[in-house]
């Protein structure tokens, strides 16, 4: 039997953004970001992401956390939170079908 995964909180979430970020990002683009105040209420629109960087920061979530991103989900995200709203369901939902 296996053990179902731990529920990750906003700052785990929030973490393997900032770090996706901090990859990602052109200097120019990473110089107008202080990725230490991305918090849950953060706007998505407010960051310098264009669709491939956002593509690859979901993806780097999705890896982390062994979940699936819809790519229409992730270009639906409002603020940062919604990101950690989707993840920490997508992960619950997971675990309570490992329960059964």
């Amino acid at each position: 039997m296996t053990t179902p995964p731990a529920v990750p909180t906003d700052a785990d979430i929030l973490g393997t953004l900032r770090e996706a970020l901090a990859e990602l990002l052109e200097p120019a683009d990473l110089a107008q970001v202080d990725l230490d105040s991305i918090g849950p209420t953060t706007p998505l629109l407010s960051l310098p992401l264009d669709s491939i960087t956002l593509v690859a920061a979901m993806t780097r979530v999705e890896n982390e956390f062994e979940v699936f991103i819809p790519e229409q989900k992730a270009f639906g995200f409002q603020q940062v939170g919604d990101i950690a709203d989707f993840v920490r369901e997508r992960v619950q939902a997971k675990a309570a079908r490992a329960a059964k």
